[in-house]
């Protein structure tokens, strides 16, 4: 660093000293009473570094262990499916009590009482049967895609995760410019307060300040409100209360996507993005389905072996059957050729070639909305890039504009409403210039899921260029490396 922007910066935190001192009795008692709702509640949050969230999300989120349960269940049908081709086995056993009276017209009456049992034993094979070759690779897709739609909510549970995280850094540097935005309003309103008093100034350059300090009260409450909501949302997806305790280093360099990598990054995602996989798939999985309905219409064959015993106890009887064994064995070949079933199987089939059609729409449908997206994170991904370039150099302009503007008021050559409009120009020009870092890293995050490639190695090289945050509430709220530049 310079000697002159090492001057620079010194000004810069003297004169924050000076316009935005914290009212340190207040915020202690805001501590306290956020230290006492914690404890009634029970609440434990601690804080945590990005990967350590992501993954405590991958182990815990509700949704992506229901999608791993389903796919362990799909798995389950391959195995059911794979019965058809193998034998099946079945043994009956039967027993029977017959007592019968013969009446006679000439005679006495006959009465014939016996029992006979037996077993039966039955072992079939499916020898040809087309529907159960394409039912089986009709399941092993299903298999496919289930395996697809699991690894895309793993994909977009990183997403939420890393998201949130950056959303509450998003909002906690725009809580930090906010609040001392309003310190520096209270403490001009006391001063001008107390100037009144001593008939120095007018008493109309109070209401001005007043508006500005409420304006911006009002701000910091929603900013705190919102902060709240991401903080939920971040413990709904890790199901545990995290804080985020590392932000992004002040070295990083948001660079453009220039047009190689983008031609690069395209391929990618139509070899890996995961929603092309599996609308792929599904065209994949609706021939399938049209030949196992065609397979209706083609001869099958079975065997089969089957084995009886019968035993007949008839002590009493004279009349058939008698006592004795009967053991038969009969091998069965069956040929089994439809013919007509009510047309049921031709207009399944031609609704299954309707299917196709559909699913080779989808698939096209998306394509171009995933190309869409690609394209629009690319362009949010480079503007975001230009706009920190542009943002530095009107934070740097603005902080000159507000030192100038506020000498002149206190020489009293500005009036108080062109020092309040410099003020609030500075600290908006803040916000924007944090809220595009963030959100260049949010798109970021959201171009690697569009092309399938989101995963921890990915948040790896993103935690790589974070550093444990600092809390001291005297921090600067003015990104104080820019007025080195």
């Amino acid at each position: 660093m310079s000697s002159v922007s090492h001057i620079k910066v010194m000004k810069l935190s003297k004169l924050l000293k000076n316009t935005w001192r914290l009212r340190r009795s207040a915020n202690s008692a805001s501590a306290l009473l956020v230290a006492s709702v914690c404890v009634s509640l029970g609440v434990t949050a601690h804080a945590a570094d990005l990967l350590n969230v992501v993954d405590v999300a991958l182990q815990r989120n509700l949704s992506l262990s229901s999608a791993q349960t389903n796919l362990a269940s799909t798995e389950y049908e391959l195995d059911i499916n794979r019965g058809n081709f193998l034998p099946s086995l079945n043994v009956s056993a039967n027993t029977n009590w017959n007592d019968g009276t013969t009446h006679q017209y000439n005679g006495a009456n006959t009465r014939n009482s016996y029992n006979n049992h037996g077993v039966n034993v039955t072992l079939t094979q499916s020898l040809l049967d087309l529907g159960n070759i394409y039912s089986h690779r009709s399941t092993q897709t299903d298999i496919d895609i289930e395996s697809l739609r699991t690894e895309q909510t793993r994909q977009k549970i990183i997403r939420q995760a890393a998201t949130a995280y950056f959303e509450y850094l998003k909002n906690r540097a725009q809580i930090r410019a906010t609040q001392a935005e309003l310190e520096s309003s209270e403490s001009r309103l006391t001063l001008i307060s107390r100037n009144i008093e001593l008939g120095n100034v007018a008493g109309t350059e109070r209401y001005e300040v007043l508006a500005q300090k409420e304006r911006t009260a009002n701000s910091l409450r929603t900013l705190r409100k919102d902060q709240r909501i991401i903080l939920n949302d971040l413990a709904n997806i890790v199901q545990q209360p995290l804080k985020p305790g590392f932000d992004l280093q002040s070295s990083i360099q948001f660079e453009a996507i220039s047009p190689g990598r983008q031609t690069e990054l395209n391929n990618i995602m139509y070899s890996s993005d995961l929603s092309l996989l599996i609308a792929k798939q599904a065209v994949n999985k609706s021939r399938q389905v049209l030949k196992q309905t065609g397979a209706t219409f083609a001869p099958s064959v079975k065997g089969s072996i089957g084995y009886t015993y019968d035993d007949t106890n008839d002590a009493s009887a004279k009349l058939y059957p008698d006592k004795g064994v009967t053991e038969e064995t009969v091998y069965t070949l069956t040929l089994d050729v439809p013919i007509l079933n009510g047309g049921r199987d031709y207009y399944r089939y031609q609704q299954n070639k309707v299917d196709i059609d559909r699913t080779e729409i989808d698939l096209q449908d998306s394509k171009n909305l995933s190309q869409q997206q690609f394209e629009e994170f690319i362009y949010s991904i480079n503007d975001f890039s230009a706009s920190l370039s542009s943002l530095t150099t009107i934070i740097q302009a603005n902080y000159a504009s507000y030192i100038g503007i506020q000498k002149a008021h206190k020489l009293g050559t500005r009036t108080i409403t062109d020092l309040l409009s410099a003020e609030s120009k500075l600290y908006s020009s803040i916000r924007d210039y944090e809220s595009a870092r963030y959100d260049y890293v949010i798109n970021l995050i959201q171009l690697n899921e569009r092309i399938g490639n989101l995963n921890m190695a990915t948040v790896g090289k993103i935690a790589e260029q974070m550093s444990p945050m600092n809390d001291n509430s005297s921090q600067s709220p003015i990104p104080l490396h820019l007025m080195a530049q």
